[in-house]
């Protein structure tokens, strides 16, 4: 889920200078099901689309229809048909609950009443876009391919350019969102990010992309404060899939002088 990104290539080491849902319902009548001869002055009224609170737990992500009996047709059973494709085909009550859709998704589904005979009535139809879990509560897991931008920079030998690196995260619970562990992929950077809400934070003492006067890597002072912007359905998981934030980072040695690089951070899950 790169977003088109082009990789532009590490960031270099740099020296110290000195030394809810929306619902959307149409009830409307379509072309006869070849099932059965068509009984075309009886449909079904009242067809509706309901959903709870999608959290993101796989369990809640359901969506059930519910519609009135027709009249004046002694009805045998009912058949929901989802995108053209038939979902259950002995249905034999007013109602039916779908559990193989996933956030976000569009449906449009139709159902139709078939008495003994196989005479079907006109469907009912009805379209749905179904809710997502808020973003705080997508587990932010797995590599990010990240795109570093210099917002200020300060005390370095050289300028400072950007590019694009790879964070890991790996959260510190079996299932959901949490404190998650961070490295950096190519640096020795790593700490516990905490969790709150959809932002992740932590105060840092670790090396990252600075050396030190005499070309040697040392702990710098981060400042990590990252936040998910996107998310996703994933295997069955409601997963963060964009992330974005900043980095500062100062780094100070005895003989050099201190740098301090502030960077500006976006990042997307490597499919």
């Amino acid at each position: 889920m790169l977003d088109g990104w082009r990789l532009v290539g590490a960031i270099t080491t740099v020296m110290l200078a000195g030394c809810t849902a929306r619902t959307e319902t149409l009830v409307t009548p379509i072309s006869p099901t070849p099932t059965g001869a068509p009984t075309e002055s009886l449909s079904i009224d009242g067809l509706k689309i309901d959903q709870p609170r999608w959290k993101a737990d796989e369990a809640s992500w359901k969506l059930t229809l519910s519609w009135q009996a027709p009249v004046g047709l002694a009805v045998d059973h009912y058949e929901v048909v989802r995108d053209g494709v038939t979902l259950d085909d002995a249905i034999g009550s007013t109602s039916f609950r779908d559990t193989d859709v996933v956030p976000g998704g569009r449906y449009r589904y139709s159902v139709m009443a078939v008495d003994a005979d196989g005479e079907v009535t006109s469907p009912a139809v009805a379209s749905i876009r179904a809710g997502e879990p808020p973003l705080a509560e997508a587990r932010l897991e797995g590599s990010f391919v990240v795109r570093m931008t210099v917002t200020r920079a300060s005390g370095t030998k050289k300028p400072v350019r950007g590019g694009a690196i790879f964070f890991s995260f790996d959260p510190q619970c079996g299932r959901g969102a949490c404190s998650v562990r961070w490295t950096v992929r190519d640096s020795r950077a790593q700490g516990t990010l905490r969790r709150d809400g959809a932002g992740y934070a932590a105060t840092l003492r670790t090396p990252f992309f600075v050396r030190n006067c005499k070309g040697r890597l040392t702990d710098e002072k981060l400042d990590v404060a990252l936040r998910v912007r996107a998310a996703a359905p994933l295997r069955r998981a409601w997963r963060a899939t964009k992330i974005e934030g900043s980095i500062d980072e100062v780094s100070s040695h005895r003989g050099c002088l201190t740098a301090s690089i502030d960077w500006d951070v976006h990042g997307a899950l490597q499919s």
